[in-house]
């Protein structure tokens, strides 16, 4: 049974007013949230960083389904997530606005958790997440910090599972960026490290990582057996524990899907994120490169003006299904207003079929597009 969201007449406010748009302006900050951030935000580091997940995240929460605490939920129960059921026997009734199978919204009464104080409600949120629901322990494993690379990938695994809203892990983002939460997310302290030795091993542990649309695949590789699976990159600055290929199962040419890349400075290689079920709730593993293969693709200078054809194709930083992890960036119908360059040309060939792909710069998006979004 999904958690539903509750929306307090402050939310719907924050929300209307422009904090779920791409373009919105950072908003003024009022005493009432400056209290929210200054009172929450150590707590929730605290808690967030126990069960290896995003401070900026569950901050957002917080404040999204609390209204900054003005919320009567909040105030009366300590109920800063919105979380059903009793809390040792306790609970208030309060009415929620909720989301049906056809994404419509209606509300109705329904029984809430009452907590002794803010940090029982961040742990009982933080268990949640981490132990998942009855049916699923790993319901909500998109969430954790050694599946999401980054925080918005996992406030976009709360839609869907934790939320019924629609743009739940879009209203987290905003609100990330808009109040700089992901600054709770840095675990490093504050002693400074004078000896060089200390440098160099911040050094060879850095990893630049790429995520991207998650329908990418790839194949197991003959070379696949040599290559262990891992919950994170190894060598990085989280602990890597490696599964065996006897519990996964493999075999060269094996499909697998791929969501994200990781480069290991000290080491120039390439990680990818990896599942063996289309499903995105699958469980995810990380893995060295040479035990993939990706299709082949070629590149090519190429200049062009070019029209675009009508309809909606996706514009990708990178060629989709490449070594590279591709992520939309825009629509070909965004474009259809501004005139077309071709720059590149790349012909990717996947189980023997070939396809060409064009990168494009319209206004001031520049990605690569299929050939079948453009004019012949």
């Amino acid at each position: 049974m999904r958690k539903q969201w509750l929306v307090g007449l402050f939310t719907v406010g924050l929300v209307v007013c422009g904090l779920t748009g791409a373009g919105h302006t950072k908003a003024e900050a009022s005493t009432t949230t400056d209290h929210f951030i200054s009172s929450m935000s150590s707590p929730v580091k605290k808690v967030a960083t126990k069960y290896r997940l995003y401070p900026s995240v569950m901050m957002a929460q917080a404040a999204l389904e609390s209204g900054w605490g003005t919320s009567q939920l909040s105030m009366t129960a300590d109920n800063y997530f919105g979380i059903k059921g009793a809390y040792n026997g306790a609970s208030v009734t309060m009415n929620t606005a909720e989301y049906n199978a056809d994404g419509q919204l209606y509300y109705t009464d329904a029984a809430f958790k009452k907590y002794p104080s803010a940090t029982a409600s961040m742990t009982d949120n933080a268990q949640l997440l981490r132990n998942g629901i009855a049916w699923n322990p790993n319901y909500y494993s998109g969430t954790w910090r050694e599946n999401a690379p980054t925080y918005a990938d996992a406030a976009n695994a709360l839609t869907g599972t934790y939320a019924t809203a629609p743009n739940y892990g879009t209203s987290l983002i905003n609100l990330i960026q808009a109040y700089n939460f992901n600054a709770l997310d840095n675990t490093t302290t504050s002693t400074k490290k004078s000896s060089s030795a200390s440098a160099h091993a911040t050094d060879a542990t850095k990893v630049t990582y790429y995520v991207g649309a998650d329908s990418q695949t790839a194949l197991l590789s003959s070379a696949y057996k040599k290559y262990n699976l891992y919950n994170h990159i190894k060598g990085s600055k989280y602990k890597a524990t490696s599964f065996s290929w006897s519990k996964v199962g493999g075999w060269q040419g094996r499909p697998v899907w791929v969501d994200a890349r990781g480069y290991k400075a000290s080491t120039k290689t390439n990680w990818y994120r990896v599942r063996f079920s289309k499903q995105t709730t699958s469980k995810k593993y990380w893995i060295y490169s040479k035990a993939l293969q990706f299709p082949k693709t070629t590149y090519a200078a190429y200049k062009k003006t070019a029209s675009l054809v009508s309809g909606s194709y996706p514009v990708y930083d990178h060629v989709f299904n490449s070594t590279y992890i591709a992520k939309q960036l825009t629509t070909t119908k965004a474009l259809m207003k501004h005139s077309v360059k071709i720059d590149n040309k790349a012909t990717r060939v996947q189980n023997g079929v070939t396809t060409t792909w064009y990168r494009i710069n319209g206004g001031s998006t520049s990605g690569w597009v299929t050939s079948l979004a453009v004019k012949k």
